[in-house]
């Protein structure tokens, strides 16, 4: 019986500093036959080890199809913190991946309505999806960026609204232009003013002040649980139904497939029946935001 909890060993191939504490690392499993087969979709987790400093799951975000794995790390902790004095060539565990996607989640049929009511409701909804995230929340969105087409369909329109502390603490951003240049209007905020910043100045709700949003999109958020709360009150004003807002709910996860139950709420397990939910699955539920 293959043991669930094996991590396969990764090498580390790049380190690239995003912030003065967050690195992306790039990693490439040590069997070949891993590195044409760990195939993830976007919004899934895996889990990373370190003998001796545990595990936890990160969120891939490396573009689609490559033979690599890419991951965002925030120096918060024993782990993150051992992480951010590997080099490259050091070796890590991991295993995965888990979890539901953003695409399977905003395209699966809806819970509680038959198929021909699904059929007719997404026939009459436009293909735009507009991304709201802060700090972190870009990470588990990154994949979904650079494999749009790939995974929402030529016709997608993308626009995302990003909230940050400052322009240094913005993830990716020497990618922006690209992602600019690939059909995404992307809109930036930071919290304070500074010196140079010549953008939006506020939380990331701000932009909807600011900015008109595509019409009758799917929304995905990611990013800070009070974030959620402010954000789905100007969802509410614009008009958008439950069932088309999607939220990562990636905390609290631990072991990956529902046995350590560190991740329950309500009736779902966070690790396999997310980490993105419908809205309208998990508003009633304590505690789930």
């Amino acid at each position: 019986m293959i043991n669930p909890y094996h991590s396969e060993p990764a090498k580390i191939t790049k380190i690239t500093p995003q912030t003065s504490s967050i690195k992306l690392f790039r990693f490439e499993f040590e069997q070949k036959i891993w590195g044409y087969n760990f195939a993830y979709r976007p919004g899934q987790f895996i889990e990373l080890s370190l003998p001796g400093f545990g595990e936890a799951p990160f969120a891939p975000c490396g573009a689609p199809g490559e033979k690599y794995i890419e991951l965002c790390i925030r120096e918060v902790g024993p782990l993150t913190g051992k992480m951010h004095l590997l080099k490259i060539g050091d070796r890590v565990g991991i295993r995965g991946p888990y979890g539901r996607d953003w695409p399977s989640a905003c395209h699966c049929e809806e819970r509680n309505e038959t198929k021909q009511d699904s059929a007719d409701q997404s026939s009459a909804r436009n293909n735009n999806y507009l991304i709201v995230v802060g700090g972190l929340g870009l990470v588990p969105l990154r994949t979904l960026i650079l494999g749009k087409d790939r995974f929402l369909g030529k016709n997608a329109k993308l626009q995302i609204f990003y909230g940050a502390k400052s322009p240094e603490e913005m993830l990716f951003r020497s990618e922006f232009d690209q992602w600019r240049q690939s059909g995404v209007d992307l809109n930036l905020t930071i919290d304070q003013e500074c010196s140079g910043w010549i953008g939006c100045v506020g939380l990331v709700t701000a932009l909807f002040g600011e900015k008109d949003i595509l019409p009758n999109p799917k929304v995905l958020l990611c990013g800070p649980p009070i974030m959620f709360k402010f954000v789905l009150l100007e969802l509410q004003k614009k008009g958008i139904p439950d069932q088309d807002i999607f939220l990562s709910l990636e905390r609290r996860m631990h072991c990956g497939f529902g046995v350590c139950q560190h991740c329950g709420i309500g009736p779902y397990y966070i690790c396999k029946d997310g980490p993105v939910f419908r809205y309208d699955e998990i508003k009633d539920i304590s505690g789930a935001i």
